[in-house]
């Protein structure tokens, strides 16, 4: 058999309603090219380029041993085989942490234009950083820059710090275990987070595959404002005084949009899908102090 027959194969198996394709995935393909990518040890060019080789029973034999598992189990992809890519990068996963497909890879790809030179960015907070992707991606594609990565879980954090080791980025990257900001003790530059946005009710209708991921990454109150609307309160005195907060609220972003309507977002759009980062200066963030402070006060806890 061919790489090309055993990857059509594998596609076609993949191909089941029962799946659902959003982590770090868009459909089949996706999945079965990623079967290749770790048993070929190749990457997505050179496994186009040999499509015409041969493989052997015993890697035939191995990719349809995932195809089924990812099939019987509903585990995510990326936790089956234990590595996913997020801004062109490689990173080790795992049910420690939410598997990687924030849109803010696009962000960092693109050096968070038009906010923010980033040549003027020397200190950065990945907060809620799970697998460390975005905090490590940002020391990576900015070699200049010394990050932060912060996490309420010790077990999320000891995943980051596999990825801290395999980029070697040791010098530049420090973690932090903290609740939010508590822990921290400096001020940043830039501020870029993905939190938990998801409410109770919502996480109950979300496909199988969500469920092994850890509940912790996921889940807050005030129908999934309480963890942003914090960070929006607690942000401005971590900031520098130029600094900039990249905040992730995915499809709560609309949830926020009604409970501030006051507030003027700047939503970002992006070109390879995904939605609900906004981005505020320091200033912006001072400015709306108040109804940050009053909606986490209302006893309309969720």
């Amino acid at each position: 058999m061919t790489k090309e027959h055993l990857f059509n194969q594998l596609v076609t198996q993949l191909s089941s309603p029962k799946l659902f394709f959003g982590h770090a995935v868009v459909d089949a393909q996706d999945e079965a090219m990623m079967i290749l990518i770790k048993l070929c040890k190749q990457d997505v060019e050179q496994i186009l380029a040999t499509g015409s080789h041969t493989v052997t029973p015993a890697l035939i034999a191995q990719a349809n041993k995932i195809a089924q598992l990812r099939l019987s189990s509903l585990t995510p992809m990326a936790y089956i085989l234990g590595e996913v890519r997020f801004a062109g990068l490689k990173f080790n996963i795992d049910a420690r942490a939410l598997v990687p497909r924030s849109p803010i890879a696009e962000l960092i790809i693109n050096g968070f234009k038009p906010w923010v030179n980033m040549q003027n960015i020397t200190s950065v907070l990945d907060l809620c950083t799970g697998s460390g992707c975005i905090g490590i991606s940002i020391a990576q594609h900015f070699e200049h820059t010394n990050v932060d990565i912060s996490d309420i879980s010790v077990q999320a954090l000891a995943l980051a710090q596999t990825n801290i080791d395999l980029h070697q980025v040791n010098r530049r990257v420090k973690t932090i275990e903290s609740d939010l900001l508590q822990s921290v003790n400096k001020s940043y530059d830039l501020i870029v987070t993905n939190p938990p946005y998801v409410s109770e009710e919502e996480y109950q209708e979300l496909p199988r595959e969500y469920k092994h991921e850890p509940k912790l990454g996921l889940i807050t109150k005030q129908q999934g404002l309480k963890i942003p609307v914090e960070i929006l309160r607690q942000a401005p005195k971590y900031l520098n005084e130029n600094g900039y907060l990249f905040l992730e609220v995915g499809y709560s972003d609309n949830e926020l949009v009604a409970t501030f309507p006051i507030i003027q977002f700047q939503w970002i759009d992006f070109l390879n899908g995904g939605q609900g980062v906004c981005v505020f200066s320091k200033k912006m963030l001072l400015e709306y102090q108040h109804y940050f402070k009053q909606f986490l006060e209302s006893d309309d806890v969720i």
